[in-house]
């Protein structure tokens, strides 16, 4: 741990509080628990209705957009394609790995258990290979959520994830949602390059 760092204990609790739902009630008792919880967030929040896509972009711009309230700032890579360049999760996993070394044992059972097909990712178009950590199944769900607040010129909106990347570099891609979008694996591909997530606005 480097010298003189002050860490974030609510971040490490949190990743402990994830472990110990794991190991207590099993991946999918905990997954579900993560989800319910995003989606009772996400369904605070108002709704808006931008009269355009440039406005809806302007206002990711200037962080007054709802998505970017809970995520951060996202870049539009054309044809309704966005990356977000920072995991909101990030600092908790460097707080966490900071002091040992590597995340908790049960984690990967957790993420294979989210990408699995449920009523829950076809609703909100999420998981299937996308998710990379368990932090995907608390973002994904929520961002998807949020999105459902939104409506750009009267219509309403919906995002479809098509990818994500770990920590360690390692991609992931929903197929599923990749065909239903129309959107290509290597324009996500190359999306991921630079960025930690990938995901598709779909105007209704």
């Amino acid at each position: 741990m480097e010298e003189g760092k002050i860490l974030d204990i609510a971040h490490i609790s949190f990743l402990d509080m994830i472990k110990v739902m794991i190991s207590s009630s099993g991946a999918a008792n905990a997954k579900g628990t993560l989800i319910r919880n995003a989606l009772t967030t996400a369904g605070k929040m108002q709704e808006v209705d931008y009269g355009s896509f440039d406005e809806f972009v302007a206002s990711i711009d200037n962080a007054s957009n709802p998505i970017t309230q809970i995520e951060g700032k996202a870049t539009h890579n054309g044809d309704f394609v966005f990356g977000l360049a920072k995991c909101p999760f990030g600092p908790s996993i460097k707080n966490y790995t900071q002091i040992f070394e590597k995340l908790p044992e049960g984690y990967a059972d957790f993420t294979t258990e989210f990408n699995k097909t449920s009523m829950i990712t076809d609703k909100y178009r999420i998981g299937e290979g996308a998710g990379v950590s368990p932090f995907c199944a608390v973002h994904q769900p929520m961002r998807s959520a949020v999105a459902e607040k939104i409506k750009i010129g009267g219509k309403k909106i919906q995002i479809f994830q098509l990818g994500c990347k770990s920590g360690a570099g390692k991609k992931g891609f929903a197929d599923k949602w990749l065909e239903a979008s129309g959107i290509t694996k290597e324009v996500v591909d190359k999306v991921l390059d630079n960025n930690m997530c990938c995901y598709y606005i779909q105007i209704m």
